[in-house]
């Protein structure tokens, strides 16, 4: 075991900045959750992927106050589409894409996202072609006003329906005609708050609607790696196209020890996948597999905090040369919305940050006066 001590002492609570709502209505709000998830009508996988959508967006664009939070269906359906598109590539046993078969995400036809998406998927040369690529195209945003469309007509205005009655408690159910939805108050921090445990139950009954499906069977009933292949990041891939551009930027040294790299280095998330799964060139560094190790799913400590922070400022054009030549998202913005998010929870919850080496301890208040700016959002 790893010595166990303090970068500085907890606080017993949020700074009062702004009201937040109370622990009844966290407790409420994730009962809610489970019932959309354990008593709605599913049919495809769109409210699932709707709600964890949801999720980022609050991550993303919210705060941890009780305000409302507006969201644009164009948005909406920009994130729907992002989260459908690995799912889009023929699936193979083993938890690989290739020559297989395309999921089925519908218990009818194929799902009509899914259709379009592997359309696109086509036209970009295949499977090969990547997220941030096909965002570049005007065929994306003709495919998102599809999928915008798609989202007034269907999950919208089904995912919190339960039973014969609406349970509107993420937001009043829409007019077709409307272009947003306002989450109501305080849903925005519930999202935040419960992120990872959200992301998870969404996930896991997804992934049982996509093995229920008979039309999935010829590859489904010898398949290993499904949830990976749904949900996961191609660390391999990412190591080819990133190693050699991080280990120039950082000087050949690793990000967490300073000490010099060998051949094997990895690269990490430095707001880990676990938190937040995107693989966003200005949350990548790369790391000795030790340090790698022994952070794990955890956040790093302050001092790497203000590391990270003086690292995005500082190479914020080359991270997205990096990021773009690499086919990764580029999104500086994001990338700071979602660590002050991750550092904002952690402080909360007194979650164990990794303070290198074999010590592990806690925030203090301190942390938020190390964050980068947020530039403008790129892609």
């Amino acid at each position: 075991m790893g010595k166990v001590r303090d970068s500085g002492t907890p606080p017993p609570y949020l700074p009062a900045r702004t009201s937040r709502p109370s622990p009844e209505d966290q407790v409420r709000f994730i009962a809610n959750i489970e019932r959309i998830l354990s008593e709605g009508s599913f049919v495809a996988t769109y409210k699932y992927a709707l709600l964890v959508a949801l999720v980022e967006l609050a991550i993303e664009r919210g705060d941890d106050s009780n305000r409302e939070l507006v969201l644009a269906v164009r948005d909406i359906a920009d994130k729907f589409a992002e989260l459908y598109w690995r799912q889009a590539a023929p699936y193979e046993a083993g938890g690989v894409s290739g020559i297989g078969l395309v999921l089925h995400q519908n218990k009818g036809k194929q799902a009509g996202a899914i259709t379009r998406l592997a359309r696109l998927r086509d036209d970009l040369k295949g499977s090969r072609s990547t997220l941030a690529e096909a965002r570049r195209t005007a065929d994306w945003e003709r495919l998102v006003g599809r999928m915008r469309t798609l989202l007034k007509t269907m999950p919208l205005g089904k995912l919190q329906r339960v039973g014969h009655e609406d349970v509107c408690f993420l937001y009043e159910k829409p007019d077709t005609k409307a272009n947003h939805i306002t989450l109501l108050p305080g849903v925005a921090c519930h999202l935040r708050e419960r992120a990872p445990l959200i992301r998870r139950l969404a996930q896991t009954e997804w992934l049982r609607f996509v093995l229920s499906l008979e039309q999935n069977q010829p590859v489904l009933g010898r398949a290993v790696g499904l949830s990976e292949f749904l949900f996961g990041s191609s660390r391999a891939a990412l190591s080819l196209k990133v190693s050699e551009p991080l280990r120039e930027l950082q000087r050949g040294r690793c990000f967490y020890c300073q000490r010099s790299l060998s051949s094997a280095a990895a690269v990490d998330h430095f707001i880990p996948w676990s938190r937040y799964p995107r693989d966003l060139a200005h949350n990548l560094v790369l790391a000795h597999g030790t340090c790698n190790s022994r952070k794990s799913d955890l956040l790093g400590g302050e001092v790497y905090l203000g590391r990270w922070a003086e690292f995005v400022s500082d190479h914020d054009a080359d991270l997205l040369s990096i990021g773009t030549d690499a086919g990764l998202l580029v999104d500086r913005a994001t990338s700071v919305s979602v660590a002050e998010w991750s550092y904002g929870h952690a402080e909360r919850v007194q979650a164990e940050v990794w303070l290198g080496g074999t010590e592990y301890g806690h925030l203090s208040a301190g942390w938020r006066g190390l964050m980068p700016p947020i530039s403008g959002r790129g892609l």
